[in-house]
Formats: structure tokens, sequence, C-alpha cells
């Protein structure tokens, strides 16, 4: 720039001895100064421009300095967060992963049975009016409100964790389910803690993931339950499948809130699954009731299931409590009757399932066994009077199913659902339950609006989580609605 200036100058005073005249010698000075003017504006202008350059490069320079110190934390602790099925935190060789997890059912139950009168209660027992259960129930509810941790440590040894908040009755928090398992290879792992026992299709899928409102009659009288046990599962190749596999040993059936060495026989129950997915299918394509996915290609899967509990009050310490395993026998007024186990329960079940194109079709059925064996000396104190009809020494069977059916009339949002469940009781009364209703998905089963209506012929059991509120051995008629909202 200096150099320009000089050029400038000499050309001017070049340009200005050339004319000669006093007046263009005055101009021209003038024009000189002006120009100098002008080029110390562009010095200044220049020296700015070099001080803003300078100072572009020292924030580059701190930019790229900050990035190489956050890269440097982040390797340093290795672990990564976000929301993937769940809020997760996990390292970044994947080795430790844990998930935070929720759920809320909020229904509405509308129950109507026909015990107008008002002088039965929920077991179908004279207690006279006003005493006895009204002829309907109207209530809002918060049904399954759980939490759940999951996750594993180094990859293959996994846990699970679910708190369960519930209404029915008292406000109470309670550890619903606690998991470890540990896989030695594919073919052969091990779980321990407390968890549902490994008999039946209905009662093992999650509940956010039924087709209906809620489980089924069949599922009500034959499931068996949470209970404190240990495992063993894995998968098997068969030709050009799998066959997965869990068996256990466990305290007993239906045992969550025993004690053990109280109220508990000391006889533990044993429980085994076996499923068999087909025509190109994954157990986890039957991890919903419904054809969420929309199989372009059909899928099916066949399952078959065992359970066996030795149940005496003679096996219990100290003349502990009696089991809570309860099956239903022919009671004095010849319908059905609700009794704690004495005796042996032996039971089998088989299922299978069918998905294309939005349909679903599922079919379950169940056999059980009683034996109650009149030499123990506790029967007269477990069935009381209804020895002299002719329970004693008995050997009972019983069977139960469930058909149920999906179709999707808008793919993935609104679904159309039936079901049919039976349970044929031995020397006593049947009961049937015939249900209908529909899904609306608003964001898969995160956010599921559902409906069904149902009826019940001769109510064989009670049941609050099903809203099965009734008279038994008396008609019900429900109508339920339910948000379920999922994390």
């Amino acid at each position: 720039m200096r150099k320009l200036t000089k050029f400038l100058l000499v050309v001017l005073l070049l340009g200005a001895s050339s004319a000669g005249a006093d007046d263009d010698v005055i101009n021209n000075q003038q024009e000189i100064e002006a120009l100098k003017a002008r080029i110390a504006e562009l010095e200044v202008k220049q020296s700015e421009l070099a001080v803003n350059q300078r100072n572009a490069e020292l924030l580059r320079s701190m930019i790229s300095e900050m990035a190489e110190n956050s890269r440097s934390v982040s390797q340093g602790t290795g672990l990564t967060s976000g929301y993937n099925n769940g809020f997760f935190i996990k390292t970044a060789d994947e080795q430790f992963l844990i998930r935070f997890n929720g759920q809320l059912q909020f229904r509405h139950t509308y129950g109507l049975t026909d015990d107008r009168s008002n002088n039965l209660n929920a077991e179908g027992i004279y207690v006279g009016s006003p005493a006895g259960v009204d002829s309907s129930f109207n209530a809002f509810e918060l049904t399954r409100p759980r939490l759940k941790m999951s996750g594993h440590v180094l990859k293959d040894l996994k846990y699970k964790v679910v708190m369960e908040f519930k209404d029915d009755n008292t406000d109470y928090g309670r550890l619903l389910d606690f998991e470890a398992a540990y896989s030695f290879m594919p073919e052969l792992g091990i779980k321990v803690g407390r968890y549902k026992a490994a008999f039946g299709r209905e009662y093992n899928i999650t509940n956010t993931n039924m087709m209906m409102v809620d489980r089924s009659l069949a599922n009500a009288v034959f499931n068996t339950g949470r209970s404190n046990g240990v495992e063993l599962f894995g998968a098997c190749p068969l030709a050009d499948t799998s066959v997965y596999y869990r068996a256990g040993i466990y305290n007993g059936f239906r045992d969550i809130t025993s004690k053990p060495f109280e109220d508990n026989d000391n006889n533990p129950a044993v429980a085994a699954r076996m499923v068999i997915p087909l025509m190109g299918a994954e157990p986890a394509d039957f991890a919903n009731e419904s054809d969420l996915a929309f199989h372009e290609n059909p899928v099916m899967q066949l399952g078959c299931n065992f359970a066996y509990a030795n149940a005496l009050t003679e096996g219990h310490v100290a003349g502990g409590a009696d089991d809570n395993y309860i099956v239903l026998v022919r009671g004095e007024d010849g319908y059905s009757n609700g009794v704690t186990l004495g005796g042996e329960v032996s039971m089998v079940g088989a299922d299978i399932a069918y998905k294309y194109q939005g349909l679903s079709l599922i079919l379950d059925g169940y056999y059980q066994h009683v034996d109650l064996d009149s030499e123990e000396f506790s029967f007269a104190e477990q069935f009381g009077s209804m020895r002299s009809t002719d329970i004693c020494g008995c050997e009972v069977d019983n069977y139960g199913f469930t058909a149920m059916a999906g179709c999707f009339l808008v793919r993935n949002e609104f679904e159309l659902v039936g079901r049919f469940s039976g349970i044929c009781l031995d020397n006593t009364n049947d009961a049937y339950e015939y249900a209908g209703g529909w899904n609306w998905y608003l964001g898969g089963q995160n956010l599921k609006l559902s409906m069904d209506i149902s009826y019940i012929d001769d109510l064989p059991v009670t049941s609050s989580t099903a809203n099965y509120h009734g008279v038994q051995n008396n008609a019900l008629f429900l109508i339920r609605t339910q948000l379920q909202v999922t994390f």
C-alpha cells in the first residue's frame, strides 16, 4: 500500500509540472490531499481486516481445541445415552447397559351381574341383603402402573426389575419381578429370581402386547402365576428352524406373596414350555398377539406346556397356611367351587398362532388333572363339609380353550378383535366367554386406545385384574375401555 501511495504521488507531481499553470497546480494539490485522505482510510480498513482475520484464526483454534477436549472426555468415560425402546445408558463397547421403561393402563369398566337381589357374595355364597354384591359396578382404575429397569452386564448376564403400583383396594407398591439370566451358549442359559412360571402362551405374553383389553377366562383358571425359582432356557437347532425352551423348578404356583417355609409346602412345582417357529418365523414375530408388523408372508408358531405340583398341607413347616393354588371342583350346590389344592395337579397345554398381512389367529388349549388325596390328615380342614359330596379321593379332569382373531381394517392403525373362551369342568357346570372389541393404535403399543365387550355365562372364578367382580356361577357382562401409555 505504501509503494502504491508513492507511485501515485510521483504521477501526480509529474502531471502537475507538465501543466505549467498555477491554477492547475492548486487543483492538483487539492486532489493529492484528497487522495492521501482516501489512502489513509484504506490503510485503516486494511488494518481492521487483518485484526479480524487474526481473531477468526484464534476462534477456529479455540473451537478445534474444545472439540479435541470433548472427544477426549467421551473416550475417557465410554458412556452413551439416549432413547431406544426406553431411556438407556450404555458403554461404548456395549458390555454394560441399563434401560428404563414405564407403562400405564388407564381403564374404565362397567360390569353387570345377575344377582339383583344382592344376597350373594363374590363366591356365590348367600350372605343376605344388603350385604351381598351389587348388581352392577362402574369405575375408573389405574391398571398395572409399572416401572421397569433392565439391561445386561458383560453382555451375557441379563437382568430385569419390575415395580408395580396398584390402586385395587388400597394404594401400595411392590416388587413384581426380579430376574437374572446368564447364557452359557445359545443352547443353554440359566435364570433365577421371581417371574412367571414357564406355562401357557397367553399368560407369558407381555400385558401391553395383548389383543384384547385383558386376558381370557381360560387363562384366569389355568395360569400358574408368578413364583420364586430357577429355570434353564435356550434354543436348539431343528431342521430349518429352532426349538426354544424354558424349564424350571419353583416354590409353587401363584406364591408371589407367600413366605417360604410358612405359606409354601415343602414340595416344589415344575413347569416347562417349548415353542417352534415355522414358515421362516422367529419368536419375535409373536411378541405381539396382533400382526402389527403386517407380515407380507405367512408365519406360524407352535407351542406346548407342562406343569406339575404336589401341594400337600401336611408338607408345610410348623402347620403353615394352605397353598395359594386354587382348583375348581363340584361344590355342594352342584356348581363349581374354588378350593385350595390338597393333592396333586398336572397340566398340559398346546397353542398355535398364525399371522399374515394384518390377520392374526390364535388357539390355546388346556387340560388339568387334579388328584384330591383323601388320605391327607388335613383333608377335612381344607374341604370341610364337602367331604360328603364325593370329593374325597376323587380325580377331577378339567379342560379349557381360547380362540382369538384380530384383523386390521387400517394397516397398523385400527383393528377389530374377537375372542371365544371356555372352561369345561368335571361333574359341574361349564362356563364360556364371548368377547369382541377394537384397538386404535395411535403410536403402536406405546399409545393405544382399546375397547371390548364381554359376556360370561357362568363365571367360575373372580379376578380383580380382569375385572371379574361378579358373582361366582352367575352371568357377568363387561364393557372395558382402556388407554395404554408406555415408554
